[in-house]
C-alpha cells in the first residue's frame, strides 16, 4: 500500500506540495494579474488584480491562488473570473474584460545595486489574453 494518497489532502491543504523556489539562492520570478474593463462607451479602465492584495486579507491566498489559474491553457477559468467582474464592475458598463498576465524577469544583483527594481518596465514582459465578452 501507497502512503502518499492517505496524507495527500493534508499536503494539499497546507501548500506543502508546491515548490519553495522562491528562497536563495536561484527564486522564482514574480507574476502578477491586471485586467482591463472595455466599457459600452469605448473607455478602457485598467485594474490591478493582485498587485492590490493586502498579505492579511483573509481572501488572500484564495485570490492568488486563482489568478495563478488565470493562464492562456485554462480558458474555463478565465470566463469565470472575467464574468465575476463584469458583475463586480456593472457600474461601468462593461463590455468585456481582458487579462493582462504580467511576469518579471531576472534581475541581477549588480542592477538592483544600480538602482534598478524587479516591478520596473524594463524588467517586465507583459502578455495579454483574449477579451472576453460580457454577459448581459
Amino acid at each position: 500500500m501507497q502512503i502518499y494518497p492517505l496524507f495527500a489532502p493534508y499536503i494539499e491543504f497546507l501548500h506543502l506540495d508546491s515548490g519553495w523556489a522562491f528562497f536563495a539562492p536561484d527564486p522564482n520570478t514574480g507574476r502578477l494579474v491586471r485586467y482591463s474593463v472595455q466599457s459600452a462607451d469605448g473607455i478602457t479602465h485598467t485594474h490591478l488584480l493582485t498587485e492590490k492584495l493586502q498579505r492579511s486579507d483573509p481572501a488572500y491566498l484564495r485570490l492568488t491562488t486563482l489568478s495563478a489559474a488565470i493562464k492562456t491553457d485554462t480558458p474555463e477559468v478565465i470566463q469565470s473570473v472575467a464574468q465575476r467582474l463584469c458583475r463586480m464592475h456593472a457600474s461601468e458598463h462593461p463590455q468585456s474584460i481582458r487579462f493582462t498576465l504580467v511576469r518579471q524577469t531576472r534581475i541581477t544583483p549588480e542592477e538592483y545595486e544600480a538602482g534598478h527594481r524587479p516591478l520596473d518596465a524594463d524588467f517586465l514582459r507583459l502578455e495579454d489574453l483574449p477579451a472576453v465578452r460580457c454577459k448581459t
